[in-house]
């Protein structure tokens, strides 16, 4: 509740650039989370078990939270009409 009314009291000129901001980070984030699942892959077959076998699975923790994030921004600007 708390984020969603700090988000409302954002200027548009804000909140636009809180977006393009949110949805930079999470498109890197997904690609870094892409090559991580896909390192950990590798390295399991090559070596076998370890700790880079369980790295995605604690980062994905991280990407719940940054979609949640993006997801509030965008129901604002939704809400606000600045979202075509």
């Amino acid at each position: 509740m708390k984020d969603s009314e700090s988000l409302s009291h954002l200027s548009d000129e804000q909140l636009i650039k809180s977006y393009n901001t949110a949805k930079g980070i999470f498109i890197g984030f997904i690609v870094v989370f892409v090559l991580l699942i896909g390192t950990a892959i590798f390295i399991t077959v090559k070596k076998g078990f370890g700790v880079f076998s369980v790295l995605p699975i604690v980062f994905i923790t991280i990407l719940i939270a940054n979609l949640t994030n993006f997801n509030k921004l965008k129901t604002e600007m939704k809400s606000r009409n600045l979202l075509s």
